[in-house]
């Protein structure tokens, strides 16, 4: 049963990952943030509309990103093992591997976890991660250079040790547990507060993931010290310092200020005056507007931030919700509106692959341009979860409590992250947060589904 479940999750991949047509997600030229160390170029042409899938070594291409990230030392491995073929150019395919072998190990790291489940129930659990958590909408990251797809993986490799750490109280699956969460923090600038609510948990009851006769409480605060010293790092230095000029500018002049019933009010509440009105509806890259020219920048930077934008929405609760719930119609896509296929397909541009995304459209056909669902779904599944968790506590570890309420934590604090931080690609940003809903969902069944397998007269606790 344990190979079985494994092996449906590895057919799934590879036939995802490797076969033709074979399928990704297009470079909306973040790429270059991590293939700039390696020297790797593709067509600027194709960017959005195709996930292209040679990728040629050109030294001219080569330069030192001010991005950091884990995504990067994944790519140097992917980039190892294509040289080691003696190929002349990086198929991407090999990201796809180095992604989807991490991901097959949280997999396989999963299965002991389900004995104290009977059989049925044990299937169904399995069933219910293979089909949610395997959907393309994040399975197409694998074949990229997105730094998101080393914040999945790491999410569920985290998540996994996670419960092994609870179960078992093994000091080598707390440890892995930390590396992972690690990882976690460190993949993307923007998912490192992220690793705050896992350093919280770490410093609550991260005594309860150590041997019950050793030092667990010094387990908890060093772990949960090193985490969030992670976190604040990565928070300060892992993007450029003027990174969030462009999720600035998208935020007042896409979203804040063509909705506003007061604009030139509005405008000297974030720092600017009504001089800036004429940019409403231009976003940092239109031709319309003005993030070309560096002195705006600065002036525009040193007149705003997201400090102003966050004081904002606190005093403007109105704009706030009208913020949320434009984001949340548009994040109901679920999927990015990007290529998924390789110019050589002969397929159209911008075309989308509709393998293995019954889940991914079930959420699209009820969230999509609907912002007020989108809110609720986020909402319900974080008090879903989070009750089950609770009602079902003394069946579950210690720990099952605060665990769940620090997962729902981190589901909505990535919700109102990608809701309320930038105007453009609103559901690219959304991809974590709909992970973490995701998973919200999948313990709550595992959480509902669990009854206690009687062994000797004795009932067996998860």
């Amino acid at each position: 049963m344990r190979f079985a479940a494994v092996g449906v999750t590895a057919a799934i991949l590879a036939f995802q990952i490797f076969f033709p047509p074979r399928v990704g997600l297009a470079n909306n030229g973040d790429f270059g943030k991590v293939t700039a160390r390696f020297a790797l170029h593709a067509p600027a042409e194709d960017e959005f509309a195709y996930a292209n899938l040679k990728w040629a070594f050109d030294t001219k291409y080569r330069w030192t990103s001010d991005f950091r990230s884990d995504e990067t030392l994944l790519a140097a491995v992917a980039v190892g093992w294509n040289k080691l073929t003696g190929a002349q150019k990086f198929d991407i395919r090999w990201m796809g591997l180095v992604h989807g072998l991490l991901f097959l190990l949280a997999m396989y790291l999963l299965q002991p976890l389900l004995d104290g489940f009977s059989r049925p129930r044990r299937v169904a659990i399995l069933a219910a991660v293979v089909f949610v958590l395997t959907d393309f909408l994040y399975t197409g990251l694998f074949n990229t250079f997105y730094m998101d797809a080393a914040t999945y993986v790491a999410l569920m490799l985290a998540v996994v040790l996670f419960l092994r750490a609870a179960k078992w109280r093994r000091r080598g699956d707390a440890l892995a547990m930390v590396a992972a969460a690690l990882l976690l923090t460190l993949s993307k600038p923007q998912h490192a507060i992220l690793g705050v609510w896992i350093a919280a948990l770490l410093a609550v009851a991260g005594a309860e993931l150590w041997p019950a006769d050793r030092n667990g409480r010094v387990f908890g605060i060093v772990s949960g010290a090193v985490v969030l010293i992670a976190a604040l790092v990565a928070l300060k230095t892992e993007a450029p310092a003027n990174y969030s000029s462009n999720p600035t500018y998208n935020l007042i002049f896409i979203q804040l200020i063509p909705n506003s019933r007061d604009a030139d009010a509005d405008l000297i509440a974030l720092g600017l005056d009504a001089s800036y009105k004429r940019w409403s509806g231009t976003h940092a890259f239109s031709p319309l507007g003005a993030m070309g020219d560096p002195a705006f920048v600065r002036e525009f930077m040193r007149r705003t931030s997201y400090a102003r934008i966050g004081r904002y929405y606190l005093t403007h609760p109105r704009d706030t919700w009208l913020t949320l719930v434009n984001a949340g119609a548009w994040a109901g896509r679920v999927r990015p509106p990007m290529g998924n296929f390789d110019r050589s397909s002969g397929l159209p541009r911008f075309s989308e692959s509709h393998a293995f995304t019954v889940w991914s459209d079930a959420k699209n056909a009820l969230l999509h341009q609907h912002g007020g669902r989108f809110i609720a779904w986020n909402v319900l599944m974080a008090a879903v979860f989070s009750g089950t968790a609770v009602l079902r506590r003394r069946l579950l570890p210690p720990v099952a409590v605060p665990a769940a309420l620090a997962l729902a934590a981190m589901a909505v604090t990535a919700w109102l992250e990608a809701s309320l931080g930038d105007a453009a690609e609103i559901a690219r940003h959304h991809l974590i947060a709909s992970a973490l809903v995701d998973l919200e969902l999948v313990c709550a069944i595992a959480i509902a589904l669990y009854r206690p397998v009687r062994n000797g007269g004795k009932k067996i606790p998860l």
